[in-house]
């Protein structure tokens, strides 16, 4: 859900110490002609237009990422969705949603594909001997975007944040693969990773671990949700690129998913659901629910989000099966001064689905710390309504206009 997913980083346990020697920009362009041809040939795609190379320190890292969280979403987005995320329990009240942001993202940065500029840059502390595999992995972005139009596919304009951060997975999946096949390339030897099962579970096991280093202290004391929202593309798009190969899907197969790319986090977490083409159900709300309040964030928040609002309080297999079922979704917030509430109304599977879905929340809820907000429930056969608040009636209200105007579209 969170801006992190519109803006390509390179994997973050490639990012070194910052007291690193700095890049040398005109090796870094023979190298990046080297691994062009070499990933060209591994994929038999051409990169049509001449591939523009830098090289930033931390300033201009830093000034990118605002740069972009401005153009993408814009700072009022930003503040409107820490709120929300707060309201939900996700985040700590005192947290500066944005600063924090930028210095999350500043710190996992090696390397990035801008794919508003067609242009790549590897950080400039990034030490030699990490420069060829982030190189790789971001020229592989540069392939994708410019020849499968994949940086369209992360527009938070066009997509829903459940569908951005389902096609960020697609993306990152893929490149991360690419990238550990041109290591095993350049070191002799010939490998297609992601037709191995044990080779992809082992690589996406060991990516929260390296991700979340104690070089990373940012990282190390980030709420669960925006950890989980950093690895998430990495993990379960290496793990979903996998289910596409594995199921018998070819290599050109596989380019054929960036004109029709998965619509939404359930089909990354549940490949099969991609494959026999199970797309989510879409819920609309009007606004606003309640007069007087103005909408300032929505979009479908999907089972990944599901999923984190239980984690924090629950077992993984839990969580897991908590929000499993999920079939579509409409989130808002809607705020009026200091007064707002969030919402989700959501349609599932089946009642039982839903009722397992509403178990499970009320249950997260019973955990958090006072003074938590008020959580409303609404449940009615394969519909529920969630609305939180730190006025009672006023989550009352909201998840009552919810739940009465709602337009769903099963699919």
């Amino acid at each position: 859900m969170n801006p992190v997913v519109a803006i390509a980083i390179a994997l973050a346990q490639l990012a070194p110490s910052a007291d690193a020697p700095k890049a040398d920009a005109a090796a870094l362009e023979k190298m990046a002609v080297d691994i062009l041809r070499d990933l060209e040939e591994m994929r038999g795609q051409t990169l049509a237009k001449p591939l523009k190379t830098g090289v930033k320190d931390k300033p201009q890292v830093t000034a990118f990422i605002n740069e972009r969280l401005a153009e993408e979403y814009g700072p009022a987005k930003v503040a409107a969705e820490g709120r929300m995320l707060k309201l939900m329990g996700l985040l700590p009240e005192p947290m500066d949603y944005g600063k924090f942001l930028v210095s999350l993202m500043t710190e996992q940065v090696a390397g990035f594909y801008d794919h508003t500029r067609q242009e790549l840059h590897i950080a400039a502390w990034l030490p030699a001997m990490m420069q060829p595999s982030v190189m790789a992995h971001e020229i592989f972005h540069a392939i994708q975007d410019q020849e499968w139009g994949g940086g369209k596919l992360i527009d938070s304009k066009v997509y829903s944040p459940d569908a951005v951060l389902a096609h960020a997975a697609l993306l990152e999946g893929d490149a991360t693969i690419m990238m550990f096949d041109w290591q095993q390339s350049a070191a002799g030897l010939k490998t297609d990773m992601a037709t191995s099962k044990a080779a992809v579970l082992g690589v996406a096991a060991s990516l929260p671990m390296q991700m979340a280093s104690p070089q990373f202290p940012v990282m190390a004391v980030a709420p669960d949700y925006l950890k989980q929202s950093m690895i998430f593309p990495y993990q379960q798009g290496l793990l979903f690129v996998g289910a596409l190969r594995q199921s018998g899907m070819s290599w050109d197969d596989v380019r054929g998913v960036y004109a029709d790319p998965p619509a939404s986090t359930e089909q990354i977490l549940h490949p099969e659901r991609y494959i026999e083409r199970d797309p989510p159900s879409v819920v609309e709300l009007p606004s606003p629910l309640v007069a007087g309040f103005s909408r300032t964030w929505d979009g479908a928040a999907g089972e990944f989000h599901h999923r984190q609002l239980l984690l924090p309080f629950m077992s993984t297999p839990e969580a897991i099966a908590g929000a499993s079922g999920w079939d579509g979704d409409m989130t808002v917030l809607e705020v009026d001064g200091q007064r707002g509430y969030a919402v989700i109304r959501s349609t599932w599977d089946s009642a039982e689905a839903a009722k397992g879905w509403v178990e499970a929340i009320q249950k997260a809820h019973g955990k958090r710390k006072a003074p938590a907000p008020t959580l409303a429930v609404r449940h009615a056969g394969t519909e529920v309504g969630l609305a939180w608040s730190k006025d009672p009636a006023l989550a009352q209200q909201a998840l009552d206009a919810a739940m009465k105007t709602a337009k769903v579209e099963r699919r």
